[in-house]
């Protein structure tokens, strides 16, 4: 049984990430943001358990660097907050969350704002008279940058996976 619908190997979610990209960058919207980041962080399990991805792109080391990376911790940690409400689940030894489990991180985001209406988000972009929607995402350390930034580093990190791999 399957329950992927058509998504079938890492290179098939690849290609939606890159159409949630592209709708992205044609309108800044929460939802299109909320579809992108949970594919971009969805796609390092892909790389853990699709058949198809080489060895060499399964290792350890190279899902770890994947983890780390800043782009798709921002993912994760928006992706979990969409999912659960908040990034930290409470302190329970089944949490995904725990300290104790494999899958335990620490959040390196504050905060993921958004607003809309006239002079909001980019100039010429969104509905006449409306505007579209500026989403900020705001680090711990203060960083801050837009939802385009995010989804243009997001891309960068996956395209150059990509590459490195040969997938």
């Amino acid at each position: 049984m399957t329950l992927t619908f058509d998504f079938d190997s890492f290179p098939k979610l690849f290609d939606k990430l890159k159409r949630d990209a592209s709708l992205f960058q044609d309108e800044a919207t929460s939802d299109r943001l909320f579809n992108f980041v949970l594919t971009g962080y969805s796609m390092i399990d892909w790389i853990k358990y699709d058949p198809s991805v080489p060895r060499s792109a399964k290792q350890t080391s190279e899902v770890n660097r994947l983890y780390n990376d800043r782009w798709l911790k921002v993912c994760g940690d928006l992706a979990t907050a969409c999912k659960h409400f908040q990034i930290n689940s409470p302190n329970s030894p089944n949490s995904p969350n725990s300290p104790n489990s494999p899958r335990f991180r620490t959040p390196i985001t504050s905060s993921a704002t958004s607003a809309s209406g006239f002079g909001r988000g980019r100039l010429g972009q969104g509905s006449f008279g409306n505007g579209e929607e500026s989403i900020i995402v705001v680090l711990n350390n203060g960083t801050t940058f837009d939802g385009c930034d995010l989804v243009k580093g997001v891309l960068h990190t996956w395209e150059t996976y990509v590459s490195r791999h040969g997938i």
